[in-house]
């Protein structure tokens, strides 16, 4: 049985998760979102995707699940990578921002991380914007001064973990040995 594992990452973050997939299942594959084949999704019993979580909106998934024709008979895997803690709130915005309630797809939301070395300028200058209008309407903590996270700017915060995906390769494994019975 073929898994097949694609991404979006743009930090590296989601892809350190799918790399971790990868490792622990059977003749995978592993595939940029970019580079995605629909000969690749026709070949395939089991189906990860995975991308980073932006306001709710896994990115690259609307481009994923334009193939969901081709879903029939595959289990599918959506992962989302954020900093965001999972909760069922979380969960269920990520579902509703991306549509999935007209999908049969399992969804788990991935704690990753954020680099902000990896941002270009007007990012950065976006968040510098973003944290001075929050201290001018005191919403900082602490009432903080924004001059105090600038230092964040030139770091990277990384929460990656492989017991993040333990759920996911327990209920993976449990579908394949259903399958192989």
């Amino acid at each position: 049985m073929k898994t097949l594992i694609i991404y979006k990452s743009e930090t590296g973050f989601t892809k350190r998760y799918a790399e971790m997939i990868e490792h622990r299942t059977s003749d995978s594959t592993l595939v940029e979102l970019k580079k995605l084949k629909k000969k690749d999704i026709k070949e395939a019993d089991f189906i990860f995707y995975g991308g980073p979580i932006h306001n709710n909106v896994i990115k690259g998934l609307s481009k994923f699940l334009k193939h969901h024709k081709l879903f029939d008979g595959k289990d599918v895997f959506i992962f989302g990578v954020g900093l965001e803690p999972a909760s069922s709130d979380k969960r269920e915005n990520v579902i509703n921002a991306n549509g999935l309630s007209f999908y049969h797809v399992r969804l788990y939301l991935l704690t990753g991380g954020l680099d902000f070395t990896k941002m270009s300028k007007f990012k950065k200058k976006i968040i510098s914007i973003g944290l001075k209008a929050a201290a001018q309407k005191g919403e900082l903590p602490n009432n903080a001064d924004p001059s105090q996270f600038s230092s964040l700017l030139d770091r990277r915060i990384d929460m990656v973990s492989s017991d993040q995906i333990e759920k996911m390769m327990n209920v993976y494994n449990l579908v394949v040995a259903k399958r192989m019975n």
